[in-house]
């Protein structure tokens, strides 16, 4: 028999909206977006997505973010925008938290984005149970 971790578990009930907590998802996959756009929203979470570099700028200068959660690619296989937006980030926003996450994860982008200042850095497939722990830790 195998045990869930603990961090894998997210809570039975959700907590009411709060409208000060909202989040940035940004991935080149339309599902995965709508997926956590309904996962995010039904825990209290205001939610904006968008699926390119540019985008995310432009939301990001318009909008107060408590997080940021950003796929290290999102136009090709040797392109690392998600960094880009972490950057942004720090020199922006800097009280905004940044989660990194990746199908393609290095040690050495790893360590990049915990150096640039990642709250987070997950590699998919993910549970959107740690997703969720990582907000509501950071929130």
């Amino acid at each position: 028999m195998i045990k869930a971790n603990e961090s894998d578990k997210s809570p039975l009930t959700p907590p009411a909206p709060d409208p000060t907590k909202r989040v940035l998802f940004v991935d080149d996959e339309t599902a995965i977006l709508f997926a956590y756009r309904k996962l995010i929203e039904r825990w209290g979470y205001r939610i904006d997505v968008c699926e390119s570099l540019g985008e995310a700028i432009r939301l990001i200068r318009t909008h107060a973010y408590t997080t940021v959660i950003a796929d290290l690619r999102l136009t090709g296989i040797e392109t690392t925008e998600g960094l880009e937006i972490l950057r942004f980030v720090g020199i922006e926003r800097p009280g905004t938290t940044v989660i990194i996450v990746t199908g393609f994860g290095t040690e050495e982008t790893k360590s990049a984005a915990f150096a640039l200042g990642a709250s987070y850095y997950f590699e998919k497939p993910i549970l959107p149970s740690k997703i969720l722990n990582a907000l509501n830790s950071l929130n």
